[in-house]
């Protein structure tokens, strides 16, 4: 079982409260109370009450609400971004020691994410260092203003978030929610490390994509391959992955030569629809592979939806590169050279721009 665990850096204790309820806040106050120092540690008791109530109180993530267009003034959300913290001496009075943060997030189009907190609030003396100049943390706040290019929130927590599987936690203490090609069983014969030749990327954008998704599935040991149609939510969907050693269910979205270049926000739909489809399968994993590169503010989105504290779940990326090493372990690729040019040794070759294809050609 997952469950989310806060480290506070900066902490308003009067609207965590608020957010938690009366039997909530009544619990985290009696553990304090049982504390040496009850007061130091009230800040991470309800950061940890927090923690446990955040599947129930409905807190959204920021990208995925503003991919949904779903989002409004009032509206608590959560966002876990790269903030520019910033003093603001000049605005000190007793009591408040003001900080800026700003944030950019790219949700197909870059947003400007911005306000304002009292650093008087931070959880512990030792947090005011970490809320300096750019660091990347999770913040849980109040929607007070937007607009098109602007959101503006009221802090209620910026913390550290992390994502712990009970049960393997043992043996994979940091393993996060990101699932890398390599974790997967089924690929433990292929060498995610090799590089691939020019005429191999070329040749991955020519592989049909159904040819892909089959390749795929077999490998996986799935004999239930769907027809795609049009009001699909995923292209596969199987409970014969084992990832870091346990069996899941996975939902898989291929996407083949008929998108022959880097992949974008935009390139899964308006608004980005095809991931939120994706994201709606029941599925412990959420799989998106590409002929191409795949780019970083699509890995965030990804990244964002696999981090809704509703439903966490685990997701993974297969660019153009893993596809071809995947590809060739299984003998669809053209043969190459066994000693490749020397510019290309030791590097990996850049993706190539784009392939001409035919109408109507998937």
């Amino acid at each position: 079982m997952t469950r989310i665990a806060l480290e506070p850096y900066y902490l308003h204790q009067d609207q965590v409260q608020s957010l938690l309820g009366d039997q909530r806040t009544k619990s985290a106050r009696a553990r304090a109370a049982r504390r040496s120092d009850p007061a130091a540690a009230l800040p991470y008791v309800l950061a940890s009450e927090l923690a446990k109530a955040l599947p129930t109180l409905g807190i959204g993530e920021l990208a995925r609400c503003v991919l949904d267009q779903d989002v409004r003034s009032g509206q608590v959300i959560g966002a876990e971004l790269e903030f520019a913290f910033q003093r603001d001496r000049d605005r000190d009075t007793p009591g408040f020691k003001p900080v800026n943060f700003t944030a950019v997030l790219n949700a197909g189009e870059p947003v400007r994410v911005a306000g304002m907190f009292n650093s008087a609030r931070t959880a512990s003396s030792s947090a005011i260092g970490s809320l300096t100049g750019s660091r990347r943390a999770y913040l849980i706040g109040t929607i007070t203003d937007l607009t098109r290019e602007r959101i503006e929130l009221r802090p209620v927590f910026i913390g550290i978030r992390s994502f712990v599987d009970d049960d393997l936690a043992a043996e994979y203490p940091t393993a996060g929610l990101r699932v890398y090609p390599s974790d997967i069983g089924q690929f433990s014969g292929i060498d995610f490390a090799s590089p691939l030749t020019e005429a191999e990327l070329e040749a991955v954008l020519r592989v049909p994509e159904d040819t892909v998704k089959h390749a795929f599935a077999g490998l996986i040991g799935e004999s239930y391959v769907p027809k795609d149609w049009g009001g699909e939510r995923s292209d596969l969907y199987t409970s014969r992955v084992f990832a870091r050693g346990r069996q899941v269910s996975a939902a898989w979205l291929f996407k083949g030569p008929g998108y022959p270049r880097a992949m974008d926000v935009k390139a899964l739909g308006k608004n980005g629809d095809q991931i939120d489809r994706l994201f709606t399968e029941p599925a412990e994993l959420l799989v998106l592979q590409h002929c191409h590169q795949i780019k970083p503010s699509l890995v965030g989105m990804m990244d964002s939806y696999a981090h809704d504290a509703r439903c966490p779940r685990c997701y993974m990326i297969i660019d153009g590169a893993d596809t071809g090493r995947i590809l060739r372990s299984l003998g669809l690729l053209p043969a190459t050279p066994a000693n490749p040019p020397l510019r290309n040794q030791g590097t990996e070759p850049s993706f190539p721009r784009s392939v001409e294809t035919e109408p109507g050609e998937v």
